[in-house]
């Protein structure tokens, strides 16, 4: 059973565009059908006030006349080209739509309470994957059921049939609902359980490996029937459109084992001695604690997301023995690291592995892997459409690895970026999954976070091309040299923005990021100078960093320029 869901859809939006919380686990199924072109609808703001806060609007009369039956098929043609701007283009079947009775198949989820589903909202699939990402802002329709007297209306378990008005978000809407960026409402619904042939099925729950955390976490264990690895890559190399160009060699690792795989990886980013550098930095911005070994942490987060790893040719994988196959989380994870091994023979991948393996410029490392991922989880859910796979369980797969410090919230937020923004970008692109589509975007892609960010970005070279601070930039501020420098990006920015909390309030003070470099000084004194595309971007990323305890922010009048300085030389260095 899901729980009650905020009342503000400001959570739906924060989760679409940089849902690094690992909050709402949602089912979301792959679109089909290729957008259409037509005219767009611009979104208002994140944050906006609760329905409760809301002044009500008058009502618009109901629609009348034969209902037509839509779908989450043709809701899903509509795009956001840039999530920031909350840009939507409709399609045009949709567009005629608008104001007209409607009716669609779909779930019922909370939006207040399970007492109440007055108003409530409809998804294409039952609530609770925990491997799927949540809806996106086109796969949530809000319904506002029509008073029929009674006080409160029942949830559903069923598939249910909602017959009502369309109303598509306009500019000038006073609908509640459109001014919480619910784009698709249906008003004066009814809302009655489907007794079609047709009726979409709620599958059975499935649970992981069985371990003493996991144990008091719920449902009785539900099974797939037993699978060898091998048997695995030539179903997935037809999902992913790739050819088995040299077989796959499956071995085992212990978990210990597995442990250091990850922390050699880890360790491989920096030089000798490097890390203890990068450390006092990521403390300076808020993203470490001084007691903890920032690798530990970082091992931590990585084996939430790992069971294994391809080699660089692609036809050798060791994984987690431990996990059981027959239990499909791990076997959706196990498309995943196979889906890498394809892709490697396929593709030469090099020029991701350089960013990947190099933590001097965080943008590009976290860009280079959200391309990856998000096609990694692309094929894993096409995986598990194609076999039903749905989970409703909380995920206990890794629960055993324990240990390691608590991540802090920023740097939680920042390196599970690349598995929550990932597939949105990739969906962009290839909403369909087409092998080809997504091919070209491992070809050439993004050396950003803010491509990623703003999926636009990517189709315009001036937009994805950062400008580039010299190394040496702050070489003569000080008597000494810095001791380290590096590249932060616009995922990080925001992430030091929010300092630690929900992403949203700063989303907009951080997109208008072209370019930075910090400098880190042996006494803990730390600079950063980032650029802004035109002067208004600069002065709105000024007055939001203004806040942020222990920091000096600068800015010359009328500069692209705005300078960060925190540490011992704060009050004294002048760039």
């Amino acid at each position: 059973m899901s729980t009650p869901q905020p009342k503000s859809s400001a959570a739906f939006a924060s989760i679409a565009l940089l849902a690094l919380l690992l909050v709402l686990v949602w089912l979301a199924q792959p679109s089909e059908s290729p957008p259409q072109a037509s005219s767009f609808t611009a979104l208002p703001p994140l944050a906006l006030p609760s329905l409760a806060e809301k002044e009500a609007a008058e009502p618009l009369p109901p629609a009348s006349g034969p209902a037509t039956r839509i779908d989450f098929k043709l809701l899903d043609e509509s795009r956001q080209p840039d999530p920031l701007k909350m840009e939507v283009i409709y399609p045009p079947q949709l567009e005629q739509l608008d104001g007209r009775l409607v009716e669609i198949v779909a779930f019922m989820a909370p939006f207040e309470s399970l007492e109440d589903m007055s108003e409530c909202l409809m998804l294409p699939a039952y609530v609770g994957c925990f491997f799927c990402a949540p809806p996106s802002f086109t796969q949530v329709v809000f319904v506002r059921q029509k008073d029929d007297g009674r006080p409160k209306k029942p949830f559903i378990e069923a598939p249910s049939l909602v017959t009502g008005t369309l109303r598509l978000l306009k500019p000038g809407s006073r609908d509640p609902a459109h001014e919480m960026e619910m784009i698709y409402v249906i008003d004066h619904a009814t809302v009655v359980p489907y007794d079609g042939s047709n009726a979409p099925t709620r599958v059975p729950g499935h649970w992981q490996k069985e371990n003493p955390t996991a144990a008091n976490l719920g449902n009785a264990p539900v099974k797939l029937d037993p699978i060898q690895p091998a048997d695995l890559v030539p179903v997935i190399a037809k999902l992913r459109g790739l050819e088995v160009k040299k077989p796959i060699k499956f071995t085992t690792y212990k978990p210990a084992e597995l442990e250091s795989a990850v922390e050699v990886r880890i360790n491989s980013r920096r030089a000798a001695g490097g890390w203890a550098t990068h450390q006092r930095v990521w403390q300076a911005l808020g993203f470490a604690d001084e007691k903890d070994d920032l690798r530990l942490v970082l091992r931590g987060i990585t084996l939430q997301h790992v069971i294994g790893y391809s080699n660089a040719a692609g036809d050798h994988i060791r994984y987690n023995g431990d996990l059981q196959l027959t239990q499909p989380a791990t076997r959706l994870e196990l498309v995943k690291v196979i889906a890498e091994a394809l892709l490697r023979q396929n593709h030469d991948l090099r020029h991701l592995d350089t960013a990947l393996h190099g933590d001097t410029n965080t943008d590009a490392r976290l860009a280079a892997a959200a391309v990856l991922q998000g096609d990694l989880i692309n094929t894993a859910r096409r995986y598990a459409a194609h076999h039903r796979l749905r989970d409703p369980a909380p995920n206990a797969t890794f629960a055993y690895f324990g240990g390691y410090p608590a991540a802090k919230m920023a740097l939680q937020q920042l390196e599970t970026l690349p598995w929550q923004m990932g597939p949105f970008f990739t969906e962009q692109f290839a909403p369909n999954g087409e092998p080809q589509a997504l091919d070209d975007l491992l070809k050439k892609p993004p050396t950003t976070t803010a491509a990623i960010i703003h999926p636009v970005f990517h189709a315009r070279p001036q937009d994805d091309t950062p400008v580039e601070v010299p190394a040496t930039f702050a070489d003569a501020l000080r008597d000494e040299k810095p001791i380290a420098t590096g590249i932060l990006g616009e995922a990080a920015l925001l992430v030091w923005l929010e300092n630690g909390r929900a992403l949203g309030p700063h989303m907009s003070a951080a997109d208008g990021w072209r370019g930075d470099r910090y400098a880190f000084w042996k006494d803990g004194t730390l600079l950063i100078q980032t650029h802004w595309l035109n002067e208004d971007e600069a002065a709105e990323f000024h007055k939001s960093a203004q806040p942020r305890e222990g920091f000096k922010v600068i800015r010359k009048p009328s500069s692209r320029i705005v300078h960060l300085i925190t540490g011992a030389g704060k009050d004294t260095l002048k760039p």
